[in-house]
């Protein structure tokens, strides 16, 4: 069994635990970078679970790269543009995908905190935001 910061032996793979996670999010988010350069060593990916507290809403912000999202508990408006000129709502079981350079927010419109878990092209979070 893999133990916190242990690697395989051989270093094919990493497990990496809850404490090890990192939030860098800023976003008035809860988030912890499971998979990454720093967590995990990876070259060309990140992974992270999420959380967006009742009443909270992101900053309106964008990533230099693509970002999926899969959401596993609540409800959100998700914005898009500039100046939020498209939204729509999701809830548990939907996937979105958000193109690099795409200007977005989320706003928890539920009575729980979302849920969710998310890939981007990238191995470290770069967020540029958007005012």
């Amino acid at each position: 069994m893999t133990v916190p910061s242990e690697a395989s032996a051989r270093g094919r793979y990493r497990v990496v635990r809850p404490p090890e996670r990192q939030d860098h999010s800023g976003q008035n988010l809860i988030r912890g970078f499971g998979i990454s350069q720093t967590t995990a060593g990876s070259r060309h990916l990140s992974m992270a679970y999420g959380e967006v507290p009742i009443g909270a809403t992101s900053e309106r912000h964008y990533h230099p790269f693509e970002t999926a999202v899969f959401i596993i508990a609540g409800v959100a408006r998700s914005y898009f543009g500039a100046h939020d000129e498209d939204c729509v709502d999701v809830e548990a079981g939907d996937f979105v995908y958000i193109p690099g350079g795409l200007p977005h927010k989320t706003e928890n419109i539920g009575g729980t905190p979302i849920r969710y878990v998310l890939a981007r092209a990238a191995p470290e979070d770069v967020v540029i935001t958007v005012e």
